[in-house]
């Protein structure tokens, strides 16, 4: 098999390769990289597995987030407007115990980087309005995208087909839910989950029924 990395060899080496690949700066006391643009962040975090140990096994996964430094100052529920999760097909961790599979893994993250992460920036670096629009007609489910974010861009208007479209994917509990919620129900997960449906309920953009 040939020689296998330490944990923390393996790691470095793959993100200092891949932040050369696409530009962003790598900041290591995180573990991410990391583009910002106006007040959005673009943030790629990468994860390392529980099981790792040096020169036996090294594995890693990485996560993407776009965030909103005018929402709060930190990446957290408050603040996150998109998300993208980057997994093997094959397994649940991408395996860079030693140098050929490193580099395949490098070769993948690099292109998958560069078709969402790099892209998504490169659109709202170009054109914030075309990029938001883009983002809620192509890409709403893809990444997971918050409303508000698209609403403050394009005004809440822009928001009400895909919020019709959203609310009757819901099953008859979820639906009751809301309905509750609407009717004074408080409940914590409710409270303290920064939604698409509670934003759609908080703000009138359509009517449920």
């Amino acid at each position: 098999m040939g020689y296998i990395f330490a944990v923390d060899e393996a790691i470095e080496k793959l993100i200092t390769s891949l932040s050369e690949a696409i530009g962003w700066k790598y900041l290591k006391s995180q573990r991410c990289l990391k583009k910002t643009v106006g007040d959005l962040v673009f943030e790629i975090d990468f994860y390392s597995s529980k099981w790792n140990s040096s020169h036996e096994r090294v594995e890693i996964n990485a996560g993407f987030s776009m965030w909103n430094k005018s929402y709060d100052k930190k990446l957290n529920v408050n603040s996150v407007t998109a998300t993208l999760m980057y997994t093997p097909e094959d397994s649940g961790w991408f395996d860079i115990s030693i140098e050929d599979k490193l580099k395949k893994v490098f070769v993948e993250l690099k292109e998958r980087f560069e078709n969402t992460a790099v892209y998504l920036a490169d659109m709202f670096e170009q054109d914030r309005t075309e990029a938001a629009k883009k983002l809620l007609d192509e890409h709403f489910y893809e990444y997971n995208v918050h409303f508000d974010l698209i609403a403050d861009i394009l005004g809440k208007d822009a928001i009400k087909n895909k919020a019709q479209e959203l609310y009757d994917r819901l099953s008859a509990e979820e639906k009751q839910q809301a309905v509750d919620y609407i009717n004074g129900a408080k409940n914590k997960s409710w409270m303290l989950n920064r939604s698409n449906l509670r934003y759609i309920i908080d703000n009138g953009i359509i009517t449920l029924g």
